[in-house]
């Protein structure tokens, strides 16, 4: 028989473990909550309203940024961004400056300086400038040959942050101090000397200048002149080859002078050729593979001179003169053109070329060409 110290132990023992394990369930039930929200959140998700710091009071650095940059970058101020050059002359070279000098506190760098047109040529001496250093843009203008209100624009890429695009700009306007009387010619190959009449070269202001060269297109035309002789008036007789203005339809002459507001005058010229093709060029329109087209070609001596064909040749074979007919000065061409049939590759477009000798005269070509009606 157990003693009655010996029950009061057991039941003091059998309540030390009911409370250990209650207590150990209690410690595991508060805790594995805990893990297992733990486990569910990913790595970049933002924690519980109730966890989350509090928002800050400033502004992040990122976002002042910009504003030092500024403060610490370079600043171009150009002194005076237009530059007008009053009344010049047409065909003049003219110079400006525009100065310039960094007021920021970076170093400016220029990258580049565009132009809007190749008559105005800018020249920069280095790219670099310091804090409080000043620089100069040369520039070159070369005025139009036409007279009027001109302006042309500059623009200086640089690496200031608020104005990276700083324009410049050139304004003039073109005044005729030498003009040439006459400044079209008509010429003609069965005149003597293609029909040239005298040109004249005057200033109108008066200022005396010297004729510095002379030239025209295909070296057509020729003129001797003295360089060293100055006049407020030169009558020019210049001289046409008649061999080189037979191939040439029109032209230009370019006169050098020496004027202070001039540096030359131009004058254009047309030649009518001995002969003309009417039409001179013949356009098939779906033609059909393997038929035949006519047309009518007139070769016209503009000079009413009576001529001979000597030969006709066809380059690809297409085209051949069935008939030719005399009226007047002029001779009309009867011609056949046959596009290949569809033999081979299927092709769409064809061109060929009538060469018609004249007979102690030049060369001329019937050109054509034409689309091909397929299916």
């Amino acid at each position: 028989m157990k003693t009655a110290f010996q029950m009061v132990l057991g039941i003091v023992v059998v309540w030390a473990i009911v409370f250990a394990t209650g207590c150990q369930k209690e410690s595991n039930l508060s805790a594995t909550p805990a893990v297992q929200v733990e486990k569910k959140l990913p790595p970049s998700q933002t924690p519980p309203a109730s966890q989350s710091p509090a928002p800050p009071s400033k502004p992040p650095q990122a976002v002042k940024q910009p504003a030092k940059s500024i403060e610490k970058a370079p600043s171009i101020k150009i002194e005076k961004s237009e530059h007008d050059f009053g009344t010049i002359g047409p065909g003049t070279f003219n110079e400006c400056q525009f100065k310039f000098s960094n007021i920021g506190k970076g170093e400016l760098k220029i990258d580049s300086i565009q132009s809007s047109c190749g008559c105005t040529v800018p020249e920069l001496t280095k790219k670099e400038y310091a804090p409080g250093e000043s620089g100069a843009i040369d520039v070159m203008f070369h005025a139009p040959g036409y007279a009027g209100l001109t302006t042309k624009h500059l623009y200086v890429i640089s690496n200031d942050p608020v104005i990276p695009r700083a324009e410049l700009a050139i304004k003039a306007v073109v005044e005729v101090k030498v003009v040439v009387d006459p400044n079209r010619l008509e010429l003609a190959i069965n005149k003597e000397n293609g029909g040239m009449i005298p040109l004249k070269v005057k200033s109108i202001d008066n200022v005396p200048f010297a004729i510095t060269s002379f030239t025209a297109t295909g070296q057509s035309i020729t003129l001797e002149f003295d360089p060293k002789e100055k006049r407020v008036e030169h009558v020019l007789n210049p001289k046409v080859n008649m061999s080189k203005i037979q191939e040439i339809n029109a032209g230009t002459i370019q006169i050098g002078i020496d004027h202070p507001q001039a540096k030359e005058v131009v004058v254009s010229y047309s030649v009518q050729p001995m002969f003309e093709l009417r039409p001179s060029r013949i356009i098939l329109q779906n033609a059909e593979p393997g038929s035949v087209t006519k047309r009518e070609v007139w070769v016209v001596n503009n000079y009413g001179q009576s001529f001979e064909i000597e030969s006709i040749t066809s380059r690809n074979g297409y085209m051949k003169v069935i008939n030719q007919k005399k009226e007047g000065h002029n001779i009309g061409l009867d011609i056949e053109i046959t596009p290949p049939s569809q033999q081979g590759p299927m092709r769409r477009y064809i061109a060929d070329e009538l060469s018609v000798k004249i007979k102690n005269g030049p060369s001329l070509t019937i050109r054509c060409s034409g689309w091909l009606r397929l299916g």
